[in-house]
């Protein structure tokens, strides 16, 4: 008689991860006191890409500066009181976790439910962005193109 073995390796894999387009931020574009600040939700959208890990895991989601940046020009001498070149922003993996607890981040708050534990997974998930009036009533946006890079990180456990 004989045994016969084989290994399996703990793995993660990611595929098709892509950026996430905001598009045009919605702002009020009446005259008044409220001009120029974002509409309530000015923006939502969702990328998707594969995950799959064959043995328990958890989820990191880091921004490198934590609030989008503008890229095409920052506040000036010049600028009016009340401009800033900055937008608050929150990413979240939307079904990442079986539940309501899903790892994300939110410019002003900081990280929430990171790391926490699940069970093996093979699934497509759902990166949502949101920006939104609320998030972002404490200045007025300037023109241009805002950008922050998102570091996705899983690791089995």
């Amino acid at each position: 008689s004989f045994d016969i073995n084989a290994n399996v390796p703990e793995t993660c894999t990611m595929e098709g991860i892509s950026d996430i387009e905001l598009g045009a931020l919605s702002i009020n574009t009446n005259a008044g006191s409220t001009a120029l600040f974002l509409n309530g939700l000015s923006a939502d959208n969702a990328g998707e890409f594969w995950l799959s890990c064959n043995e328990s895991n958890r989820m990191s989601i880091v921004p490198t500066l934590g609030r989008l940046k503008n890229q095409t020009r920052s506040v000036q001498p010049g600028d009016d009181n009340g401009f800033k070149d900055t937008i608050n922003y929150s990413v979240a993996a939307l079904n990442y976790r079986n539940g309501f607890l899903q790892p994300s981040f939110n410019s002003l708050t900081g990280p929430l439910f990171q790391n926490l534990q699940r069970g093996a997974i093979h699934r497509k998930i759902d990166m949502g962005a949101v920006v939104t009036g609320l998030d972002n009533f404490d200045a007025r946006p300037l023109a241009g193109t805002y950008k922050d890079t998102v570091t996705v990180t899983v690791t089995t456990i």
